[in-house]
C-alpha cells in the first residue's frame, strides 16, 4: 500500500513538472517566434505597406480617420498620409520622405519636395505613427506578453502572434507624444498650401488628437468634448485606462509579416465626461524585395 502511494505521488509530481515545462516551452516558443519575425523584417532592404485607422465607437463605427501607404527602399522610406476631415468635407494629403537623417515633405500632388529644417515634432511623429519599422520597435520596447494564436487554417502557410503591450510604458509614450505637440514650434508647424498648423493624429485617444486637449474645441460628428483650460497632460494620461494589443500575421515559411493590427481601448475623464474609445490601426506588408526605387528629392529649404 505504501509503495502504491509512493508511485502515485511520484506520478503527480512528474505531471506537474512536465506541465510547467510545457507552459514555459510554449511561452518561450512565442517569444522566439516573435524575435524571428522581427529580425527577418528588420533585415529586409525593400517592401511596400499600406493601412488605415478605424475608430470603433457607437457614434462612428468603422470610420476611417487615417489612410496611409508607402514603401522602403534601402535607407529611404516614402509615405503618403491622408487625414480625413469630414466636417470640412475634405481630405488632407501629405507626403513624407526620409533619406537617412533628413526628412522631406510636400502637401498635395503638385508641390516639390521641401526639406524639413530643424526640429519638427509634428511631421516626425506623423512618419513614425504609420511606419511599420517604428511599430516593430514599439512592440519590442513595450511587449508584456507574447502568445501564439490558434491556427485558423493549418493547411496554409500563415500563422499569427498576439502581443499585449505594457500599459505603463504605453502611457509614458503617449505623454511624450502629446508633450511634443505642445512645444513651441510644434503648434505653429505649417506646410505650404495650408493655412492652419499641421497636427498629426495620435494612435490612441483619438478624440484628444483633434486638439481639444490643447484648449481648442474639437470638431466631430456626435457629442464633442471642448476644453477651455489648459489640460495637464500627465494628469490626464495617468488617470486613463488603456489597453493595447498587436496581432501579427506572418508566413511561417519565410517568417516575414504579412499584416498586423494594433487594437487600442482607452477610457479617460475630460471636463466631467467619461470618454471611451476603441481604435484599430491596420497595416499590410507586401512586395518584399520588389518595390519601385525611391528617387532622392531635389533639396529645397523649407
Amino acid at each position: 500500500m505504501q509503495k502504491y502511494w509512493t508511485i502515485c505521488v511520484m506520478a503527480l509530481v512528474c505531471t506537474v513538472v512536465v506541465g510547467g515545462c510545457n507552459q514555459m516551452s510554449v511561452k518561450q516558443d512565442a517569444n522566439t517566434t516573435f524575435e524571428q519575425v522581427r529580425d527577418k523584417f528588420d533585415g529586409q532592404k525593400s517592401y511596400a505597406f499600406y493601412g488605415q485607422t478605424k475608430l470603433l465607437t457607437a457614434n462612428s463605427a468603422n470610420a476611417n480617420l487615417v489612410n496611409f501607404s508607402g514603401r522602403k527602399d534601402g535607407e529611404a522610406v516614402y509615405m503618403n498620409v491622408k487625414l480625413s476631415v469630414p466636417e470640412e468635407n475634405r481630405v488632407d494629403n501629405l507626403s513624407l520622405l526620409r533619406q537617412g537623417d533628413k526628412l522631406y515633405t510636400k502637401h498635395g500632388q503638385n508641390e516639390s519636395w521641401k526639406h524639413v529644417a530643424g526640429d519638427s515634432p509634428a511631421l516626425h511623429q506623423e512618419m513614425n505613427n504609420w511606419n511599420p519599422i517604428a511599430s516593430f520597435q514599439q512592440i519590442d520596447e513595450m511587449k508584456r506578453n507574447v502568445r501564439m494564436l490558434p491556427d485558423e487554417n493549418p493547411k496554409d502557410d500563415f500563422e499569427a502572434l498576439g502581443v499585449v503591450l505594457d500599459s505603463a510604458k504605453l502611457k509614458s509614450w503617449l505623454v511624450a507624444q502629446m508633450q511634443e505637440q505642445t512645444k513651441s514650434g510644434a503648434r505653429v508647424q505649417s506646410i505650404a498650401g495650408r493655412e492652419k498648423p499641421y497636427i498629426p493624429k495620435l494612435k490612441i485617444a483619438m478624440s484628444l488628437s483633434e486638439g481639444n486637449w490643447r484648449g481648442t474645441p474639437a470638431h466631430r460628428s456626435g457629442p464633442t468634448i471642448q476644453s477651455k483650460n489648459k489640460v495637464d497632460i500627465s494628469e490626464l494620461v495617468n488617470q486613463m485606462e488603456v489597453e493595447a494589443e498587436y496581432t501579427i500575421h506572418y508566413n511561417k515559411k519565410t517568417m516575414l509579416p504579412t499584416n498586423m493590427t494594433m487594437s487600442i481601448r482607452s477610457s479617460y475623464d475630460l471636463n466631467d465626461q467619461r470618454v471611451k474609445e476603441h481604435t484599430q490601426v491596420e497595416t499590410y506588408l507586401q512586395q518584399y524585395g520588389a518595390v519601385v526605387p525611391i528617387t532622392a528629392p531635389t533639396e529645397k529649404s523649407k
